[in-house]
């Protein structure tokens, strides 16, 4: 399997965000966490200065704009929320993930939808993974999405995405008092969920990152067998069989991705 088709399945579901930019009021349980956040320190005015540069004149133009109408729009809370949402995507294509994370957070706080702290959180979490994030926006982002995936969890405890998201955001950022906290929450949910395919196939990925790939085998093998047609099981599987010399099976898994990946864009294009 080549390179590009790898890419293009992360690629794919990094612009799911891009599909929503809207929905959920901040749960009472969580106001003495959101109330402690760094907003003071990293703050929307000093990531916009930030930014500032790296936009385009037109980029500039459109947020200035959408800026200037949400000033405008105070007390319309429909306006204010199609704005919001407008100035989200905006910042995200712009590739400022910090600052869209905090106009998805303001619509999540009128909201008050698991879905919307979700998005809000995995915006933030994006911020984390990019290699050219200072430290101060980084430790600002790992706040954010770790408040915003606990307000998405007491909304919704049985929910085990957004624990193994707020996982990987440990692993992303590690606390320095608990530098194998997300390691040792995946481990727990791996018991908690022992049928939930995405849990190994996390543990999966993070098996590769650290060269563990023995390990990582055990683990998509385990998410293959329970979610067989996931292609983020079998594809990194085949990738891993290749690495380990196990050609046949890397062949045979390969071929699997393919059809499965080919399967996803004939339904799409449907």
């Amino acid at each position: 399997m080549g390179r590009n088709q790898w890419i293009s399945v992360a690629v794919a579901s990094a612009l799911l965000l891009l599909t929503y930019w809207g929905c959920p009021v901040r749960p009472p349980e969580m106001k003495s966490g959101f109330d402690r956040g760094p907003l003071e320190a990293t703050g929307l005015e000093s990531l916009i200065r930030a930014a500032r540069p790296d936009l385009s004149p037109a980029q500039m133009a459109t947020l200035a704009s959408l800026e200037e109408r949400l000033v405008a729009a105070e007390g319309n809370e429909e306006e204010k929320r199609d704005l919001q949402e407008q100035l989200a995507g905006e910042w995200y294509r712009a590739g400022q993930p910090a600052i869209s994370g905090i106009y998805a957070r303001q619509i999540a706080e009128n909201a008050g939808t698991e879905e919307s702290w979700s998005i809000t959180a995995t915006t933030f979490n994006l911020c984390l993974q990019r290699e050219s994030s200072d430290e101060k926006t980084r430790q600002f982002c790992a706040s954010q999405a770790e408040q915003a995936y606990q307000a998405a969890i007491s909304l919704n405890p049985d929910n085990a995405d957004n624990r193994i998201n707020l996982a990987l955001a440990y692993t992303d950022y590690p606390p320095q008092d608990n530098p194998m906290k997300g390691i040792l929450m995946l481990r727990d949910l791996e018991k908690k969920y022992p049928e939930n395919a995405r849990v190994y196939i996390t543990l999966g990925q993070l098996a590769i990152k650290t060269n563990q790939l023995d390990r990582a085998v055990i683990r998509l093998e385990k998410a293959v067998a329970l979610a067989p047609d996931n292609p983020d099981a079998v594809c990194p599987l085949a990738k891993v069989y290749e690495n380990l010399d196990r050609v046949e099976e890397s062949a045979l898994m390969a071929t699997r991705c393919t059809d499965i990946l080919k399967a996803i864009r004939e339904q799409e294009a449907n």
